[in-house]
């Protein structure tokens, strides 16, 4: 009977491990996939010289992904020759066993 229980408690924290790293993975991926989206955005603002249409266009992919997306455009210099924008994407971080879900913040600077 003592073994029996034994290998029941130990098959259960098997379980629960495993669902654990599951969710881990799922949350990884989905913090990746926020930093790749990032990644694009910014690279497609800067290809296309801080060109408004492309902005609000990516802002409507970002909401189409899931994300919160604000782009603030600020000029470097006094002459305005440098341009640049700060990209910040709002993403959910959840993890469903334990019942954590937080909005985190992803930042990039188009140049």
């Amino acid at each position: 009977m003592k073994q029996i229980i034994g290998a029941f408690g130990t098959l259960v924290v098997f379980v629960m491990n495993t669902f654990l790293c599951i969710s881990m993975s799922n949350v990884s991926a989905a913090v990746a996939e926020a930093k790749e989206f990032k990644a694009a955005v910014v690279a497609e603002i800067e290809d296309s010289n801080f060109n408004r249409n492309v902005i609000e266009g990516c802002v409507i992919e970002a909401q189409k992904a899931g994300y919160e997306m604000q782009v603030t455009n600020c000029v470097y210099d006094e002459e305005q020759n440098l341009r640049m924008a700060e990209v910040l994407i709002t993403y959910t971080y959840e993890i469903p066993l334990f019942g954590i879900a937080e909005k985190k913040v992803t930042r990039g600077i188009a140049r």
